[in-house]
């Protein structure tokens, strides 16, 4: 911790009495426990009274710091883990499902990709969670540079889509978009998947994807450009 980092969490303007809070910052790495619930607090209590009867003064050094609301909580948090360089991130239930498409002449090809074996091994569009702070359609285009590195492209926009599901613990709301991409791009894939495939509507469907979701997701695109293609 540094002083910066200070007036980031507090959200302080100045800080009076630098030398001092300069002098108790730890100058090493050192853990982090984060207590959520709704008896937090007094959990936190419990564990701070335990290490303080096991260890003296001079072994330990400790810093508890309660925030006053879930939005501080999140904020903090968020803070915390881009100190630590982002290992870990604030999930929101919010997701975004991008339907990647390019015009043909054998017709509308949609990118497929498949997802390493630690997340399934299965077929689905570029997915992804909406991070705090960010909207729908910022994540959309964040997830299609990550996991296609592409950073150019003719159009977004919303299907009007969306459902949701359960995972993670979490009750989630998943968005699905669509973004036109010229014939001839290039696809670098992430390390989040091990193959893609440019695909017909009737292959995705029958195919590659999996999930309802997944698939009437993408039938809601094929429906939208085949009234738009007349």
């Amino acid at each position: 911790m540094d002083l910066d980092f200070v007036k980031l969490l507090y959200q302080w303007e100045k800080i009076d009495y630098s030398n001092e809070i300069r002098m108790y910052l730890c100058s090493e790495s050192m853990p982090i426990w984060v207590v959520r619930g709704n008896n937090a607090i007094i959990k936190m209590l419990e564990i701070k009274s335990f290490f303080r009867m096991r260890y003296s003064e001079d072994q330990l050094r400790t810093l508890i710091h309660c925030p006053d609301t879930t939005l501080d909580f999140e904020r903090e948090y968020q803070l915390i883990n881009n100190k630590i360089g982002g290992l870990m991130k604030v999930k929101t239930n919010n997701q975004v499902e991008v339907i990647l498409f390019k015009k043909t002449k054998d017709g509308i090809k949609y990118l497929m990709l498949k997802r390493n074996a630690k997340k399934g091994s299965f077929w689905q569009p570029i997915t992804g969670n909406v991070e705090i702070g960010e909207t729908f359609e910022q994540a959309a285009v964040r997830e299609l540079c990550e996991e296609t590195g592409i950073k150019e492209y003719i159009r977004l926009f919303d299907t009007g889509y969306s459902f949701e599901f359960f995972d993670d613990n979490r009750q989630q709301l998943e968005k699905v978009y669509a973004i036109e991409v010229l014939s001839n791009i290039e696809v670098m894939l992430s390390e989040e998947h091990t193959d893609m495939q440019w695909a017909s509507e009737e292959e995705c469907l029958n195919k590659y994807l999996k999930y309802p979701g997944n698939k009437a997701g993408l039938k809601t695109l094929a429906q939208m450009m085949e009234a738009e293609n007349g």
